[in-house]
């Protein structure tokens, strides 16, 4: 009974996939045709579509092909972008906080002495403390 459920559960997820790849076809063809203007684009783009609301399991190699690019591709850009982010963003507030004195860490004194540069902080909490913790 439960391989019968899997199988079942795998061949609505190669449908869904299928269709959903034939609909990316589809507005594919589309954004072509509006660029181009080649009127084969719009039918090709018709008939793709016909195919995908009847039949839509002829897109299964299709979609294997452009789910697994996507995972591809998400998993370069999302580094690609992060990287950026921290390149444009991080990198330069580093340097001006340098540039201006600042160390938040208190490295310069951690450097100096054999000590710890922790606070201890022996107050007391109450209710309302916790209630707003910032």
């Amino acid at each position: 009974m439960d391989n019968k459920i899997k199988s079942l559960s795998k061949i609505a997820e190669n449908r869904r996939m299928s269709s959903d790849s034939g609909m990316a076809l589809v507005l594919i063809l589309l954004v072509c045709y509006a660029f181009l203007g080649i009127r084969a684009l719009l039918i090709a783009a018709i008939a793709v579509l016909v195919m995908d609301m009847t039949v839509p399991i002829v897109f299964l190699p299709f979609a294997k092909l452009w789910f697994g690019f996507s995972r591809i591709s998400g998993s370069v850009m999302s580094k690609l972008l992060l990287g950026l982010v921290f390149f444009i963003v991080v990198t330069p507030t580093g340097l001006f906080r340098r540039l201006l004195g600042k160390d938040a860490l208190r490295l310069r004194q951690f450097k100096k002495g054999n000590g710890s540069v922790f606070e201890a902080r022996d107050g007391g909490y109450t209710a309302a403390d916790l209630d707003k913790p910032f």
